[in-house]
């Protein structure tokens, strides 16, 4: 009878014991934030962390992002830089310093298919925070409202000093493209200081990868298809230390008239994409470039994009629809990834 109380001792410790050791192999958090989904994975943390603690970390990075960025909140600090009409310099945080300096940066170097100061247009299309009714605006107003549209001439940054200042009180910036992957990147930043090596970072589909996963090998990522009736996923890539983000047109989008009318603007006619480029796969440094060059590169389209892309250097797969096929357009940087076949 000792003998069996023994035993039966020492398996659940082992069972106890084991069950410690793959929780904190392996922990998740989730969550809703910025109008999506958020689910954080965490190999081998060190066992002083617990989950509770993680899970209040990667909050408090979110909370702070949103009350700084977020146009659906009201009281955050882009909205009330928004609705001040004032040509006068304003002082900024940090933070919306380091977005909108990295915003223009892309900005520039896109040519202009990235630009924060859609918003009025994003607003007069029915895509915005306001939620009007989607209806389509009369070329008239598209070009009224074009003016208030280009970062680079309305808007002046003072990085030094923290300044920023609008050419014309009417400007109002939407941080949509960009400021998600300014999150992920955050938490990203957040966790490696409390010593985590290994994890991955996904919001509403934009990934931050480190270190390697459970199995001790590179994170393994797919990307979405643009055909939702067809397969989930298109491709599928193996990437450690990089950042992955997706913008298409394919699920934010309203048909009148048996036209579709996607939520991605061309800031240079006021009006959504027309072109085949479906959605745009970017592969970066950081979640925030990733986020907004995806955006950039989907205004453009493969046809210029592409050019661009290979340019910078930048890992691309664009996807188009041609005769009512799904075709893949991959830049060099892209080609040379370590890819998985799907079956």
């Amino acid at each position: 009878m000792k003998y069996f109380k023994f035993f039966t001792y020492i398996s659940l410790i082992f069972l106890f014991t084991s069950c410690i050791k793959q929780q904190q192999d392996l922990i998740t958090i989730n969550g809703n934030t910025m109008g999506t989904y958020f689910i954080v994975n965490i190999v081998n943390p060190p066992l002083n962390i617990t989950k509770d603690r993680l899970k209040k970390e990667i909050e408090d990075v979110l909370i702070n992002v949103n009350q700084k960025m977020s146009n659906w909140d009201k009281q955050s600090e882009i909205s009330l830089l928004n609705s001040r009409k004032s040509l006068a310099p304003i002082k900024i945080s940090d933070d919306l310093t380091s977005l909108i300096n990295a915003a223009n940066k892309i900005h520039r170097e896109s040519k202009g298919f990235l630009d924060i100061t859609l918003d009025p247009l994003i607003d007069l299309w029915g895509f915005g925070y306001n939620n009007k009714i989607k209806k389509i605006p009369s070329d008239r107003n598209i070009q009224k409202t074009l003016k208030f549209v280009n970062q680079e001439k309305l808007l002046k940054l003072d990085v030094k000093n923290k300044l920023i200042t609008k050419l014309n009180v009417e400007v109002s910036m939407n941080l949509s493209s960009i400021a998600k992957g300014y999150g992920i990147d955050m938490i990203g930043k957040k966790l490696e200081a409390i010593g985590i090596k290994n994890f991955l970072i996904d919001i509403g589909g934009d990934i931050l990868t480190k270190g390697l996963n459970s199995k001790n090998d590179e994170w393994i990522i797919g990307i979405e298809n643009p055909d939702l009736k067809e397969k989930l996923i298109k491709e599928i890539v193996n990437i450690s230390n990089k950042s992955i983000a997706t913008s298409g047109d394919y699920k934010n989008y309203y048909i009148e008239k048996g036209i579709q009318y996607s939520h991605i603007l061309n800031p240079k006619s006021g009006k959504p994409i027309k072109h085949s480029t479906k959605s745009v796969t970017i592969i970066h440094n950081t979640a925030m470039e990733a986020d907004g060059w995806a955006t950039a590169f989907l205004a453009m389209g493969s046809q210029k994009g592409l050019k661009l892309a290979e340019e910078k250097n930048i890992a691309a797969l664009f996807i188009d629809k041609i005769n009512n096929k799904l075709i893949k357009i991959k830049t060099t940087k892209f080609k040379n990834l370590k890819k998985v076949k799907i079956e």
